[in-house]
């Protein structure tokens, strides 16, 4: 709980949440999940009823409402297990009361550079950049980490392309991904209105900040599209990979049955038992007929080895 006085250009701390005077901005942060503080907060600042309730809400898809007097702000801040974790934000015109519902440090993290930069709490403005500007950290972070993640798969499709679970792996995380698509797009949709001219709680030189923002942010949506398609094209991979081991086995399979074809229509041939058979009266007969087929089965064997067939 800080409250920046512009006059001193200093943060102080503060316990209860109370209306700032002219020179003062107040940053109100609840954490551990006190129903009753919330609710004492935004009585206190008069908040809407129906931002109340949104304040209250343990997750949601990032969305802007704007109200009389006051906006409410629904971000999300993307965890390492690709979950979720809401933080609600109401914003007024020198004040800014935050809750979240999950055990996350990310605030206290912006309230500390706070404490030592106290102009990043000049308006109201600035202390949304400053939170939105962390979450972006995060995104990017996590945008890093599954681009590692996927060339990983990538590599494994070539080392053991008949590996079942890496279908399953890769089904998985497009799956996933595609979840988490549609919340990174509405958490830049957030982004672009808050930094729109009709937003009445970012002043002219925190827009500039804001617009970097969504620059920056666009990336990660472009990231999230470039997962699907490379994702798809690792499992084409896998089955082309597939496909073509088999080939090679149909084709092995192909030329030993064409070798052994000649050896089986001669061990035929001459097993039959009819009584005029000259060649089973010869006395090199037998090695004739080994001679004849080891012979044939050689001759296929380097026809096929000049061809390039095997």
């Amino acid at each position: 709980m800080l409250c920046y006085k512009k006059g001193e250009d200093k943060v102080f701390e503060i316990s209860t949440f109370k209306m700032p005077s002219k020179d003062e901005i107040i940053w109100f942060h609840i954490q551990d999940k006190n129903d009753k503080l919330v609710d004492e907060s935004l009585q206190t600042a008069n908040i809407h009823p129906l931002a109340r309730k949104a304040m209250k809400s343990k997750g949601g898809i990032p969305r802007v409402d704007i109200y009389t007097e006051h906006a409410f702000v629904c971000t999300n801040v993307l965890q390492d297990d690709l979950s979720f974790a809401a933080i609600n934000i109401v914003v007024g015109p020198n004040y800014v009361i935050s809750t979240i519902m999950k055990d996350i440090n990310i605030i206290k993290g912006i309230q500390e550079e706070c404490r030592v930069h106290p102009d990043h709490m000049v308006t109201t403005g600035h202390i949304l950049y400053h939170i939105f500007d962390s979450i972006l950290s995060i995104y990017l972070s996590k945008v890093d980490e599954i681009a590692d993640d996927i060339q990983d798969i990538e590599k494994r499709v070539f080392k053991t392309p008949f590996a079942n679970e890496i279908g399953h792996e890769v089904h998985n995380t497009k799956y996933k991904l595609h979840e988490v698509r549609q919340i990174v797009e509405a958490q830049e949709n957030v982004i672009k209105d808050i930094s729109h001219a009709d937003f009445p709680y970012i002043d002219e030189e925190a827009g500039f900040y804001v617009n970097e923002l969504v620059q920056n942010f666009s990336r990660v949506t472009s990231a999230f599209d470039s997962f699907k398609n490379t994702l798809t094209s690792i499992f084409d991979l896998q089955m082309s990979l597939k496909s073509d081991h088999m080939n090679i086995i149909m084709k092995t399979l192909t030329l030993v049955s064409v070798i052994f074809i000649p050896m089986t229509f001669i061990a035929g041939l001459y097993g039959m038992n009819f009584e005029r058979m000259p060649e089973l009266k010869w006395d090199f007969g037998y090695f004739y007929a080994l001679l004849l087929m080891f012979g044939i089965g050689i001759s296929t064997l380097v026809y096929f080895k000049k061809k390039g067939w095997w």
